[in-house]
């Protein structure tokens, strides 16, 4: 039976599902300081420009730090959504909620600093001043491995450190989408809020698929520039998938109002 409340208690942002989370929450809030310390240190990890030079540095550098905000206000906007929708705060939801949090601050830092080299690479400035070590360096022999002074194996390392971020990060959001799907009757999921959560499963998880794929292929050739060629693969699987799911939520809406209107 298809009751009535399922069309009528839809937020305009989010018409197709139900908000189960009216209010904010204490998790919500801790996770908003966190997603604004996490911005706030991708702007002030430059220090403040004292001449017109330093100015022009920081303005030429801006494209990169803009893709790192998009990307991290994306992260934000999949989190808010998450739970407005399902309103969840038990237990297993604060210990994958923490451990998001502590990826997503983790993984900010590789995201800019490969957006970053990706500027420079595009505007023509040689990307290898991101891979010259400091003479502070010196003073901290346990870091100068010889591997360290390597940039080939810096650039092993960038690539290694941003895709265990976004498996890691994916992968936390695809089992978090999962644990509402197996509550389905407890927080009464219609037909077309469980195709709809069905489809958020299966697009982080692609993610974080062509992630391991990159690493495997990273490990296996050691070519940085291969393995970064592997995430052009994601608008692409993407692209797919939106256009499965919605035809997937098309058939689900035309179905529940013609059960409606029956």
């Amino acid at each position: 039976m298809i009751r009535e409340h399922l069309f009528s208690k839809r937020a305009p942002a989010d018409p197709n599902f139900r908000w189960r989370g009216s209010e904010m929450s204490r998790i919500e809030s801790l996770s908003d300081g966190v997603f604004a310390l996490i911005i706030t240190l991708l702007v002030v990890s430059a220090s403040a420009p004292r001449s017109f030079y330093d100015l022009w540095i920081m303005v030429q550098e801006l494209p990169a730090f803009i893709v790192s905000f998009i990307v991290i206000l994306l992260a934000w906007h999949s989190h808010y959504i998450y739970f407005r929708r399902y309103g969840l705060e038990d237990f297993q939801t604060i210990v994958l909620n923490s451990i998001f949090l502590f990826i997503i601050m983790f993984f900010a830092y590789p995201l800019k600093f490969l957006a970053m080299f990706l500027w420079f690479l595009m505007i023509g400035e040689d990307p290898q001043l991101l891979f010259l070590i400091p003479e502070y360096a010196d003073e901290m022999p346990y870091l100068m491995s010889g591997l360290l002074s390597d940039q080939f194996y810096q650039r092993v390392t960038m690539m290694n450190l941003y895709s265990f971020g976004v498996v890691g990060l994916f992968g936390i959001l695809t089992i978090m989408y999962i644990r509402p799907l197996l509550m389905k009757d407890v927080l009464e999921l219609d037909s077309l809020e469980i195709v709809i959560t069905q489809n958020a499963i299966i697009h982080h998880s692609v993610t974080a698929f062509v992630a391991i794929i990159s690493l495997i292929v990273l490990h296996t050739t050691l070519n940085p520039g291969l393995s970064g060629i592997v995430y052009f693969l994601m608008p692409l699987a993407h692209g797919y998938l939106g256009w499965l799911s919605g035809k997937r939520v098309r058939k689900i809406k035309n179905q529940m109002l013609t059960d409606k209107e029956s």
